[in-house]
């Protein structure tokens, strides 16, 4: 088998064993799989693709992006704090990283959660593509996310690891494997609680 092909059938089965523990969380017992997503992502379908309100590439030296007709601004807080990064340190407190463009509905639960973190869309972005900015914290959007950006890292919703360049990972969990429920059940409601305690752990630790 072909690193390539290794690579993909790993991502399969990351995404895959994700998605299954979601479903359990959640006392599912019967899970409906649509064949066209065991096929891993092509090269042609991520960064022109993606939704404006990411990130696609590292902003050096830290300064907000020229405004461009994007979603991007409605990640933003209209009278937002004051940005803790600096041009003269270049790093963020913490960015998001996420295997693939959010959907509006993902958009708009990140703008929630960007504005209650204190942050705006330029001071705490949602990256999808490598490489990453510098940062002190990197918030893994699900283990799908970490796996593409860390592939030596594993991790479930809550573990917090260290890459191999020193940096601090969260694994958290992925705004999509939220909002694709039109109910909010205990179990769901138990997972953003648990979300959003861990994101409390982020800002703490961003401040030391």
């Amino acid at each position: 088998m072909s690193e390539t092909m290794h690579d993909g059938v790993d991502f399969i089965l990351d995404g895959l064993a994700a998605a299954l523990e979601l479903e359990r969380e959640l006392g599912t017992r019967t899970v409906e799989i649509d064949r066209s997503l065991l096929l891993p992502p092509s090269p042609a379908a991520t960064p022109q693709a993606a939704p404006v309100a990411h990130v696609a590439a590292p902003v050096a030296p830290l300064r907000p992006a020229a405004p461009q007709p994007q979603p991007a601004a409605s990640l933003a807080s209209p009278a937002g704090p004051a940005p803790v990064a600096s041009a003269a340190s270049g790093q963020y407190d913490f960015v998001f990283i996420h295997e693939r463009a959010l959907s509006p509905k993902g958009v708009e639960m990140m703008a929630k959660i960007v504005v209650a973190m204190g942050k705006t869309a330029e001071t705490a972005p949602v990256v999808i593509v490598p490489p990453l900015p510098k940062a002190k914290i990197v918030v893994a959007l699900g283990p799908r996310a970490l796996r593409m950006f860390f592939p030596g890292l594993r991790g479930s919703p809550g573990d917090w690891l260290k890459s191999s360049d020193g940096r601090d990972v969260l694994v958290s969990t992925s705004p999509e494997d939220i909002v694709r429920y039109a109910t909010v059940t205990p179990a769901l409601q138990k997972i953003k609680v648990e979300m959003w305690r861990n994101l409390k752990v982020v800002m703490q630790r961003a401040k030391q």
